[in-house]
């Protein structure tokens, strides 16, 4: 009795260090590790006016040697100005975006359509988190700016504002001139 108890410990022993072992040792060092990179590939276009639609362009890449599956991705944008975060919500960017699996070396495009709501300063990262994963990873940060969007075109409005008066008061003028000629017996 007692000699399969110990074989049975023995069994369990052995299963745990070959088989189970391994396998928590290497999701730590999953964790431990940088195991994806991120990267912002329209750094340089990412700029606008309020109210423009722009395309973020990043990628996102597994940098170990086995795959990685359940991973989510989604942009973190904070205002410069005010140095607090900022509700992508209001900016219409898409939600987050999900990998099933990412094979080892693989590269992936990621892409978020925002909408520039405000105009100032603002930083910009990717973010991505692996299930099970104690830290998350992220991209390195990349800055823009939103410029105010000007809401009269004096090229088009101005013009209108000021000339319909103007004529109105010459026409105005000229029927009150050509009104007096006729008074006067002038014409």
């Amino acid at each position: 009795m007692i000699n399969k108890t110990i074989k049975q410990y023995t069994l369990f022993i052995f299963i745990f260090v070959i088989v189970l072992l391994p396998v928590s040792v290497s999701y730590a060092q999953l964790a431990d590790k940088d195991t994806l990179a991120l990267d912002i590939l329209s750094s340089k276009t990412i700029s606008g006016t309020a109210g423009d639609y722009v395309t973020v362009m990043g990628q996102i890449k597994n940098l170990t040697q086995q795959p990685i599956t359940d991973i989510t991705t989604y942009l973190s944008l904070v205002d410069g100005e005010n140095k607090l975060p900022v509700d992508l919500e209001d900016w219409s960017a898409e939600k987050g975006l999900y990998i099933g699996t990412i094979d080892s070396g693989q590269v992936l495009p990621l892409n978020w359509k925002i909408h520039f709501v405000k105009a100032g300063d603002y930083s910009l990262t990717i973010i991505a988190i692996i299930a099970n994963s104690e830290m998350p990873q992220a991209s390195s940060v990349t800055h823009f700016k939103v410029n105010p969007k000007r809401n009269l075109d004096p090229g088009q409005v101005l013009p209108v504002a000021l000339g319909t008066p103007m004529v109105l008061i010459f026409i105005m003028l000229m029927l009150n001139y050509l009104n007096l000629l006729n008074h006067l017996n002038i014409l």
